[in-house]
């Protein structure tokens, strides 16, 4: 009988079973907690480090703005400036076209026809005046037309006058800018 053992082992196994679960489960538990706080923080370290990513990205935004806000301003600038070369340009080109008109109809006017008056009105020349026949008018067209800086010869009217004055005629054309020997225009 030596061997019967009277203690009360299976109250002991159950405390001893209890014990080791409730160490295992605040030690999972722990383990838990931790990786949660280290994943806490690695996240927040991420999105702090978005956030600063994000503000640098918004402080650059902000200074592009403002430039691209001068860049706007210059080009207007520039357009203003540009429409102001074209005006001078236009002015320097027609400042010479009556001059060179008035050497270049002589030449162009084929005897037995007389001139009376010329309009010049933006790049448009009204011609009226006289002529002994409808063939030197046709030959002041041909002119016209065969002349480098004249264009679009147009015969408005003519009217059929007594034998010795002839035909009064109404004619228009169209002056271009001349050409200068390197390119540009006149």
């Amino acid at each position: 009988m030596s061997n019967i053992n009277l203690l009360p082992w299976r109250e002991a196994e159950k405390k001893s079973r209890q014990q080791r679960f409730f160490t295992l489960s605040c030690m999972s538990l722990g383990a838990t907690l931790l990786v949660m706080i280290m994943l806490n923080m690695v996240v927040g370290g991420y999105i702090s480090n978005q956030k600063q990513r994000n503000a640098l990205l918004m402080q650059e935004m902000q200074v592009i703005d403002v430039k691209l806000g001068k860049i706007k301003e210059l080009r207007g600038r520039k357009d203003k400036l540009q429409e102001r070369i074209d005006l001078i340009q236009s002015l320097q080109r027609s400042r010479n076209t009556p001059t060179q008109l008035m050497n270049t109809l002589p030449q162009l006017v084929p005897a037995g026809v007389n001139l009376a008056t010329l309009t010049f009105k933006n790049d448009i020349i009204k011609i009226h005046g006289t002529s002994d026949s409808n063939t030197r008018l046709a030959v002041l067209l041909r002119n016209i037309e065969e002349s480098t800086w004249l264009r679009d010869g147009n015969l408005d009217s003519i009217i059929a006058l007594s034998e010795a004055e002839g035909n009064r005629f109404e004619m228009r054309f169209s002056v271009t800018p001349m050409m200068t020997d390197e390119g540009d225009l006149k």
